[in-house]
């Protein structure tokens, strides 16, 4: 397929239903960068990265194996290629919902379906349309990505921003998008997030114990431990909004209150250091994607005796 044709097949495949062309052909163009400067990590020569990178890299194959043959998981050549990325982050997923509601708004994709994001490649872009957001009067949180399944359409590679993180966060990474590819619920964020999160972090300790690596695994459980805590308080400060919001009362006191609710989440958080993030409705958007039914999938593994292919099979993904 020439590169006119390309263009056109990712536009339309991931990126149509857009509101401008300029989106459309940022989008389109993002992709066709990566697939074209991605290379076969089995054909890249010792001495044309650095030694660290060359083991990063014999570790995404190993990966990959263990991903297919003890998950389950697609076997196909996604991450099974390198592509370098000039720049801190692939991209930029801008999040919006209402002043005084929890409901995001989401964005529709022929492939994907209904998602709770749109995603930039570039961030002077990304930034832009937050700001016409904001104008709008929609509460807006900008969010770093760095990585994204394409659910197979195409042969995703590993990116070079990604072979910075410590190897739970790489394994990870490989094992969430690929999870995707398995199950992917169209239209339903919440659904497709937290079975790959589920799946994630089940296979990241099964990865490390498979090296003899129990420390690694304990280690990652009490990370998770420690996220989950953060992340219950954030939909419970979810659920606090949505009664809120449904309460009738006039937009000056929901105002002074919204504001009370999010002082209180910060201090939990963040404690008195704040950290530059402004915490709003379209903050706690991508946790309530991401998380909201992981305590559901993970009850179902655990059912299932642990057994995968039971639990995909119980989800969907098994079809």
């Amino acid at each position: 397929m020439g590169a006119a044709g390309l263009l056109i097949l990712a536009a339309i495949l991931f990126f149509t239903h857009c509101s401008t062309v300029s989106y459309l052909s940022q989008a389109a163009g993002g992709q066709i960068r990566i697939m074209t400067s991605s290379k076969p990590i089995s054909r890249i020569r010792p001495g044309t990265q650095d030694s660290v990178s060359m083991q990063k890299l014999r570790m995404v194959l190993q990966i990959r194996t263990f991903a297919s043959e003890a998950l389950g998981l697609p076997q196909n050549r996604s991450y099974t290629a390198f592509a370098k990325v000039k720049r801190d982050y692939l991209g930029w997923n801008v999040y919006c919902a209402p002043r005084f509601s929890v409901e995001p708004k989401r964005w529709c994709f022929p492939i994907a379906g209904c998602v709770v994001y749109k995603g930039y490649f570039n961030k002077d872009k990304a930034v832009g349309f937050a700001d016409s957001l904001k104008k709008a009067g929609y509460d807006v949180f900008v969010s770093p990505f760095s990585g994204y399944s394409t659910l197979g359409w195409f042969r995703d590679p590993i990116l070079s921003t990604q072979l910075d993180m410590d190897s739970m966060d790489l394994a990870g990474l490989i094992i969430h998008e690929l999870a995707h590819q398995k199950l992917y619920k169209k239209g339903d964020s919440e659904f497709s997030e937290s079975f790959a999160v589920t799946v994630e972090r089940e296979g990241v300790v099964r990865w490390f114990r498979s090296l003899g690596r129990s420390d690694q695994a304990e280690k990652a459980l009490k990370v998770w431990e420690e996220e989950d805590r953060r992340v219950e308080q954030i939909l419970k400060t979810r659920s606090e909004l949505e009664i809120l919001y449904g309460s009738g009362k006039d937009s000056l006191t929901l105002q002074r209150q919204k504001d009370s609710v999010f002082l209180s989440l910060e201090k939990f958080l963040y404690g008195t250091g704040r950290k530059g993030v402004v915490l709003n409705n379209a903050f706690i958007a991508p946790i309530h994607a991401y998380h909201s039914w992981v305590p559901e999938f993970k009850k179902l593994l655990e059912e299932c005796g642990g057994d995968l292919e039971k639990f995909y099979l119980k989800t969907g993904a098994g079809k």
